[in-house]
């Protein structure tokens, strides 16, 4: 039968110790120990020049007297139910430098065993103070720049739906039909945009937009705002799209355009016809949005500025530079209009 370990001699024991100590007061790290009283029985050199105590005075609890009392229930509770369940932890906390400056600390313990037996805990601290104030400076840039925005979103949509009631009312003054149209075309057309620009900003400012979902809900309300009748909106939503704010808005904007204009010119003399929305991956990082109709098609180009004149279609070419996507309009047989751009 084989022999059982000898325990170390008091000697041996003593050599180690002092080999523990002399590398932690080399470590780059404020090292603390605490045995099974939960009591600290070691503080390292680093932890000591910090504190400009002595470790006398640090031993026990002593070193509590230097926790920020608004830490210190919080620090103790961390650090006794850990010990309890000898589980590891990680705790922050204000510890009061020589200097009499509080500086944060991120404490991070865990349960000590030597040969397979639970001696206590021992742990690292390091001052993040630099780092965590540029992270509460960075978070108060944040809740400001969130502020901000929220205040211009409304003031814009607030000036938006005034446009749009002030384009109302002077068309229903105008004498000249065409005039009329061409006021109520441009009421209608700020009034969705506002609607898009407004759940656009509503996205996180961390999270991309699911474009399928919102060029469907584009796409419908265009249909819904214009109050055209016998006209069907078929939805192709085949691949999942995300997209940043600043390129799916555009994007939006195109399909807005687009239904917009189908429903008001594609169809003459009240006759029924069918709008199709697609969006698909077309490749590797490639996205595409495709929007066509069945109605009369381009049969020369439109002139800009009149009811007639689709002026949507001018306005599509520069949205498409503003996502940075490609387009290509097809007027022969009814309008296709397709939107290629970068995707995840």
């Amino acid at each position: 039968m084989a022999a059982e370990e000898a325990e170390p001699s008091g000697l041996e024991t003593l050599v180690e110790e002092a080999q523990f100590r002399a590398l932690a007061d080399h470590a780059p790290v404020m090292i603390w120990r605490a045995d099974l009283s939960k009591g600290c029985d070691y503080f390292n050199q680093p932890w000591l020049d910090f504190t400009g105590r002595t470790l006398e005075q640090e031993l026990g609890h002593g070193w509590t007297e230097a926790v920020h009392p608004d830490d210190l229930e919080r620090c103790l509770r961390t650090y006794t139910e850990a010990f309890d369940a000898r589980r590891e932890f990680s705790m922050d906390y204000r510890l009061r430098r020589h200097d009499g400056a509080w500086r944060w600390l991120l404490d991070k313990g865990r349960p000590l065993y030597l040969k397979g037996r639970f001696v206590g805990f021992i742990g690292s601290c390091v001052d993040y103070t630099e780092a965590r104030q540029a992270l509460d400076d960075h978070r108060k840039a944040l809740e400001e720049r969130e502020t901000l925005l929220s205040e211009l979103h409304h003031r814009v949509k607030n000036n938006a739906q005034a446009t749009t009631s002030f384009l109302s009312l002077q068309a229903s003054r105008a004498s000249d039909p065409a005039v009329a149209a061409a006021l109520r075309g441009a009421a209608t057309r700020v009034m969705l945009a506002t609607l898009v620009q407004d759940r656009m900003f509503r996205v996180p400012p961390d999270a991309g937009v699911d474009l399928g979902p919102e060029l469907a809900t584009t796409a419908q309300t265009a249909l819904e705002v214009t109050g055209r009748p016998g006209i069907t909106l078929d939805l192709h939503l085949e691949d999942r799209l995300t997209l940043p704010v600043a390129q799916a808005t555009p994007i939006a904007l195109i399909v807005n355009e687009l239904v917009v204009n189908a429903a008001r010119h594609a169809f003459p003399g009240g006759r029924a016809g069918r709008i199709r929305l697609a969006v698909r991956r077309a490749g590797p990082g490639l996205g595409e949005v495709m929007v066509e109709d069945d109605g009369i098609g381009l049969l020369e180009a439109p002139r800009r500025n009149t009811p007639q004149g689709c002026l949507g279609l001018h306005l599509i070419p520069r949205l498409a530079r503003q996502a940075h996507a490609s387009l290509k309009l097809d007027g022969s047989q009814g309008v296709r209009a397709t939107v290629r751009f970068a995707c995840r």
